[in-house]
């Protein structure tokens, strides 16, 4: 029953707020729009998309629930930053029993041709 309820929710949400840009020119939806996000904060998203253009989308949201979606991402980045901190001061003085090659042996998005292709034009400042 959840299942169901979630999906017509999607559904419901699709339909009411998922527009194309051709639905805002051609009428007065964002004047409609910009009007409810004027009063009390909402929590109301709208998505627009361009559909000549796939990658063409954006999202109307209310001013003062972006400001504070901002200020809730700071916080997070500076407790993330804080936290990690403390973990660098609480590792600092740990012995690496790992050798370096096993640590870069997982990572599947280092280029090792490029690197030893190109070893001598590579600017280690950067």
């Amino acid at each position: 029953m959840k299942d169901k309820n979630r999906n017509l929710a999607a559904l419901e949400f699709l339909q009411r707020n998922v527009l194309n840009v051709t639905d805002l020119t051609r009428t007065n939806k964002l004047s409609e729009i910009l009007n409810s996000f004027s009063g009390e904060e909402t929590d109301e998203v709208f998505v627009v998309k361009n559909h000549k253009n796939k990658d063409a989308a954006g999202v109307f949201v209310d001013l003062e629930r972006y400001i504070k979606l901002l200020k809730i991402e700071e916080i997070y980045e500076k407790a993330m930053d804080s936290h990690m901190l403390e973990i660098a001061k609480e590792r600092k003085d740990d012995i690496a029993d790992i050798p370096l090659a096993d640590v870069l042996k997982e990572d599947d998005e280092i280029d090792y041709k490029y690197i030893y292709d190109n070893i001598d034009k590579i600017d280690l400042e950067d």
